[in-house]
Parts: structure tokens; C-alpha cells; sequence
């Protein structure tokens, strides 16, 4: 149980829990790093995703001028640029750790984008034993051992994501363990560590965060009211860690800027590509947090119903909501095993003996080993796919420095690389892997399946394209098609890219070609580009 008083002072308990947790950090961190060989190729860091590329562009700006806040992408939505939703916090960790390896490595800024997420997933689970221990929580290894090797929040935490997902999610971990905190004996010290990540979290993302918070405010004051102000709850207005929670906001908003808002109207036929935003299912939950999933809200309800803690009702509506929610958007998932795992102390207390509750978390833990088997050991079709990412990654990198230290313009390129594209060419592109780029996403698409004709040429005018890389006719036809809701043409864009030199336009000049790629220079003349 979560609340009991803290076992007294024992130097060999001590030890042994530190030493345990020692272990649990570095198997995690392991577990994080089960890329390593898809990241770290051939002396070079390749990033897991178009987001992670965009990161570290955008990072190699604020590192050039640290008291410089960005608010505009200009290198991806060419020339036109972006208002992202992207946020500082992320990028000064990059830098920070980037700093920290600068003597190791000459690589540090990659190596540091790349081990950002795994060190944040381990300070946090850090954090996670340092509090289940003083707090008091029986079945505290249940909640890291599930929170520590989920297969969801390895991905958040995972090595070659240098993605604003593993910040938040340790933000809200640090936020939703100062509520529990609050809520069972409150003291100032929680109100401020619940201030200050809240106040974080929310600089970072104004989505889930936001989402999140309100809904534990909905409980807490359905809790005040319910219980007419229990011990601990009471119409106090505390100013210290109101003030410190709005000064981070007001930070956020004068070094940010105000957030954008709104949506393409192509917004929801570019999601449908996007892993995260794809609706998620029972089955993904079970792999994710085991049978648990399935049977924590019953344990939670009949810990409720015999206890009448506020804290299980709590976690059993946030469990729950973010549950449901994954059945809409799957990146909901972070956070529903973030509640799963912080509402087992209260779920396993259901059976009477400490032992049956241990077997049955460790036996619920089958559908979780059985994701990590298919992740460490896959089948045939999953290790060709990852084999054929790495060798688009190799060659498109190739075709990319084919553009670097040329005069900066435009780059047309599949929208799924073309994050890529700047951060190893140097040049800006007209796609992006970002909602606010789906101006350039659409006019990159409608290039490539033109006849190569008109239309073709007023794109690259009206965008400042100077260089064009294209890619395996038969995916780019069919994303280009599925974005715009229209048909291929029996002779597109990018297939003539592909087809006898002959056939290509005049105003495009070959400069490069290997097994996946072609590049080529427009040739209108220098005004063009002025």
C-alpha cells in the first residue's frame, strides 16, 4: 500500500534496494538500446524517424545562438517555412549532453540526439524507485518493472528518438507521482516538484500534458466535493507553487511565442501514414502492459469498493480515460502505462497474500515478454523491413551530400525523407514531417505524379526548387495518391525521374543516382532562385 509509513532507517535494506535499482536502471537502459546497430552504422548516427531528423536541425540552430529563441522553421514548408509546436526544453537537454560528450567524441551532438530519450528513461525510472521507496509503496517492483520495460515506453525511451515524447512522458511521471503524493499526505515540498513539472510538461506540449492535467483537476475536485474536504483536502490556495507554475507558462509563452492552431484539410489523409496517430487496439494494449491491462481496472474498482480510496478511483478513471483514448490515437499509450504501472501498489493489494499477487503480475507479464521475443528475435518479413530501412537510410544519405556546400535552395523530396535530406544536405526542403508543413508535403506530392509538364515547372518556381531527389517510383506514387485523394497517372513525375535519361525534362539535370535514389538539378537560371 501506498501511504504506510516509510520502514525504518535499515543500512543493509538500504543497500540492497539501491543496488536493485542500479540493476533495474541498467537493464533498462539496455533495453533501450536494442537498436543500437540500426543507429550506429558504418561511424555514422542514423535517427529513428522524419520528426527526430527536424529535432536535430533545429537543435544545431539553438546550439549556434543559445539566447535565441526559434520560432519558425525555415527549412522544411520551403521557402514558405513553419510556426512548429516544438519547444526549447528538448533541445537545451540535447545541448547539455552534447557538452558532456564533446571531449569523448566528435560526433557529440549526434551521439548526444541519440542518447537523450535512453538517459531520460533511465533518470525518470531513477526517480520512480526514489519515490515508491520513501513513500512507502508495497508492490513498488511491480510498478518499475512495468513502467521500465513496457514495450511502449521503451519506444518513447528508445535509442536514435530524440523526440519530445520521452520528455513529457517524464515530466507527467514526475507530475502524476507528486499528485498521488499530494493526495495521500501533502506537504509543500510535492506542491512545488507538482508545480514545476506540470509547468514543464505543459511548455513542452500543450496537448497531452494539458489533457492530462485537466482531467486530475476534474478529480480533485470531484474528490473535494464528494468527501466535503477530508483530511489533507482542503480550499487552501497555496501562492508559492501557483506562482512558481505560472511563471514557467508565462517563460514558455515569451520565449515560445504563442502556439499556432489549426489544421490542414489534408490533415486527416497524411495521418493515416503517421504510426502515432493510427487507432490503437486491445491487442496493442495487452503487449504493451500485459494481461493487466485488462484486469487492473476490476482489481482497481474492488479496491475502491472495499477501501473507499480516492487515490484507486483516481487511477481508475485516469486508467481508464487514457485507455480509451489509445483506441483513438496509439500515442495515448505512453501515458495509459504510465497510470497502469502507478496503479498496481493498489490493484495487486486485492488478493490477500502478497505472494499471489506477485505471481500473478509476473504471469500477467507473458503478452509483454512475448512483444520484446518479436522485437529482439523478429521474423523473417520484420528483419527484412528493418534491413531495407537501414539501406535506404545508407543510400539516402549518399544522395544527400551530393547536395552539401551547393548554393542553398529548394529540395523536392519524398515528405518522409525530406527531414533527412536537410539534415545531411544542409539544404532546406519543400516537404517536412510535420502537420505544419503539409503545404509543401501536398505541393511535393502533386510533383511527382505531374506529367512533368506546366504544372511540374510552376511548383518548382513558385517553391525556389533547385534540387530534386527521387525515390522508388511505386511507394511515392502511392503516398503521393493517398495524400491528395486522386489517381496515378499512367505517367508520372517520378516514374519518368526513374525511366531512360532521355525522357527526363530539360530543366532537370541528373547529378547523382544509386540503387534507390536520383538527384537532379533544376536548371532555370539564377533568377529563379533570387
Amino acid at each position: 500500500m501506498l501511504g504506510r509509513p516509510p520502514p525504518k532507517f535499515a543500512p543493509p535494506l538500504v543497500l540492497v534496494n539501491g543496488l536493485l535499482i542500479i540493476i533495474l536502471v541498467c537493464a533498462a537502459g539496455a533495453a533501450y538500446l536494442w537498436n543500437r546497430d540500426l543507429v550506429f552504422f558504418g561511424g555514422q548516427v542514423f535517427f529513428a524517424d522524419g520528426d527526430c531528423y527536424a529535432r536535430m536541425t533545429r537543435v544545431t540552430q539553438s546550439e549556434a545562438d543559445l539566447l535565441r529563441p526559434i520560432r519558425s522553421h525555415d527549412f522544411e514548408n520551403f521557402p514558405k517555412g513553419t510556426r512548429p509546436h516544438t519547444t526549447a526544453p528538448l533541445d537545451y537537454a540535447i545541448i547539455f549532453l552534447h557538452t558532456l560528450l564533446a571531449p569523448l567524441t566528435e560526433s557529440s551532438l549526434s551521439v548526444a540526439g541519440a542518447f537523450i530519450s535512453p538517459v531520460i528513461g533511465m533518470l525518470t525510472i531513477v526517480f520512480l524507485g526514489f519515490w515508491s521507496g520513501t513513500a512507502g509503496v508495497a508492490f513498488r517492483w511491480p510498478l518499475l518493472v512495468l513502467f521500465s520495460f513496457s514495450p511502449m515506453t521503451a519506444h518513447a525511451f528508445e535509442l536514435g528518438r530524440p523526440d519530445h515524447q520521452s520528455l513529457i512522458l517524464a515530466l507527467v511521471t514526475v507530475a502524476v507521482a507528486s499528485e498521488i503524493s499530494l493526495w495521500l499526505k501533502p506537504s509543500m515540498a510535492w506542491r512545488y516538484v507538482s508545480a514545476i513539472s506540470w509547468g514543464l510538461a505543459l511548455w513542452v506540449s500543450l496537448f497531452e500534458p494539458a489533457v492530462i492535467a485537466a482531467l486530475i483537476l476534474v478529480a480533485r475536485g470531484v474528490r473535494w466535493f464528494v468527501a466535503q474536504r477530508p483530511t489533507g483536502v482542503s480550499g487552501k490556495i497555496h501562492p508559492g507553487p501557483l506562482v512558481v507554475f505560472f511563471a514557467i507558462l508565462i517563460l514558455a509563452i515569451c520565449w515560445e511565442g504563442w502556439p499556432s492552431v489549426g489544421f490542414d484539410p489534408d490533415f486527416a489523409r497524411w495521418a493515416r501514414g503517421i504510426g502515432e496517430l493510427k487507432p490503437g487496439s486491445l491487442g496493442l494494449l495487452c503487449s504493451w502492459g500485459g494481461w493487466m491491462a485488462l484486469a487492473a481496472p476490476v482489481m482497481l474498482a474492488w479496491h475502491f469498493y472495499r477501501k473507499r480510496e480516492g487515490v484507486a478511483l483516481m487511477l481508475l478513471a485516469m486508467v481508464v480515460v487514457t485507455g480509451t483514448l489509445t483506441f483513438v490515437h496509439a500515442r495515448w499509450g505512453y501515458f495509459f502505462i504510465l497510470f497502469l504501472a502507478m496503479s498496481l501498489p493498489w490493484a495487486l493489494s486485492v488478493p490477500r497474500s502478497q505472494a499471489f499477487a506477485g505471481l500473478v503480475f509476473v504471469i500477467s507479464l507473458w503478452p509483454v515478454a512475448s512483444a520484446w521475443d518479436h522485437t529482439l528475435f523478429p521474423d523473417e518479413a520484420t528483419f527484412r523491413a528493418r534491413s531495407e530501412q537501414l539501406a535506404d537510410s545508407l543510400a539516402l544519405r549518399d544522395a544527400a551530400l551530393q547536395l552539401r556546400g551547393k548554393p542553398r535552395r529548394g529540395v523536392i523530396a519524398p515528405w518522409w525523407f525530406s527531414p533527412a535530406v536537410v539534415w545531411w544536405s544542409g539544404q532546406p526542403a519543400v516537404g517536412g514531417s510535420s502537420h505544419q508543413s503539409l503545404p509543401g508535403i501536398r505541393d511535393s506530392a502533386r510533383f511527382f505524379l505531374s506529367d512533368g509538364g506546366e504544372a511540374a515547372e510552376g511548383i518548382l518556381r513558385s517553391r525556389k526548387v533547385g534540387y530534386v531527389i527521387g525515390y522508388e517510383p511505386d511507394r511515392v506514387e502511392s503516398n503521393s495518391a493517398e495524400l491528395l485523394g486522386a489517381g496515378v497517372p499512367p505517367r508520372s513525375m517520378i516514374r519518368t525521374l526513374f525511366g531512360p535519361p532521355q525522357q527526363v525534362p530539360t530543366f532537370l539535370l541528373p547529378v547523382y543516382g544509386n540503387r534507390f535514389f536520383r538527384v537532379f538539378e533544376v536548371r532555370f537560371g539564377s533568377a529563379d532562385f533570387e
